[in-house]
């Protein structure tokens, strides 16, 4: 049986979201996993995981691909959860493509549903969670997530998109991600925001297939149009 290492970051999470995202490892129906929980410099200690120096989520995980042991690798922040079924039916349907993407859902922090992300397109999901990737894949490539950057997801996942690697889609809600305005990502700044789309723009004119340019346009659209909705809610909330 293949096993799948579960990459848990944890930064001053709220007590009860984490125990809820381990429980929903420890019920899986599929048994043969490895959790890496990886403590990125929380106030508090969190107990029975890799204590690391606060250094932010991307070099979290960067460090915690290192204790990964398994065939496969999915990551899982600490303030969200799996289905049940979530590692079974990923590795029933990653084959022998270098990843699974699958879709998330956006509930509250009592687990109440707000929106499905279905993945139509490999290109649709930004998030490095909601997949599961062929361990051995990620280490002949270079993606690990780039560091002292926000949406670091962002930039992992164009730079992953723009290895063609084999993949697979199935439109199955097995993610669940809490939707909390008290995250990072509500208190990024401008310039922040401008940087990334600065990146996307740099890796456009770089581009040398259509493909690739094809790929970097959309996410950088895409992208944008949320950023401006976002400008768009905060302003009627005000």
């Amino acid at each position: 049986m293949k096993t799948v290492s579960v990459i848990v970051p944890v930064y001053n999470v709220a007590p009860e979201l984490l125990q809820r995202c381990l429980l929903s490892i420890e019920v899986q129906t599929y048994r043969s996993w490895q959790l890496i929980l990886a403590d990125d410099g929380s106030d508090e200690p969190v107990p029975d995981a890799i204590r690391m120096p606060h250094r932010g989520q991307a070099a979290t995980r960067n460090e915690a691909l290192r204790y990964a042991t398994g065939d496969y690798i999915m990551f899982l922040d600490a303030d969200d959860y799996l289905l049940p079924d979530c590692l079974e039916t990923a590795v029933r349907e990653i084959g022998d493509n270098d990843i699974l993407q699958f879709g998330m859902q956006r509930v509250t922090k009592d687990g109440q549903q707000k929106q499905q992300l279905i993945p139509y397109t490999f290109y649709r999901l930004t998030s490095a969670c909601a997949r599961l990737y062929n361990r051995q894949w990620l280490e002949q490539h270079p993606v690990q997530f780039e560091e002292n950057v926000y949406y670091e997801d962002v930039y992992f996942s164009v730079r992953l998109w723009l290895l063609h690697p084999h993949y697979k889609i199935i439109r199955y809600l097995g993610y669940c991600y809490t939707v909390n305005p008290d995250s990072t990502t509500s208190e990024i700044h401008y310039q922040d925001k401008k940087a990334l789309c600065d990146h996307l723009r740099r890796q456009l004119h770089s581009a040398r297939t259509f493909a690739d340019k094809a790929i970097v346009a959309y996410t950088l659209l895409r992208v944008r149009l949320h950023f401006i909705k976002e400008q768009h809610n905060r302003h009627n909330n005000q």
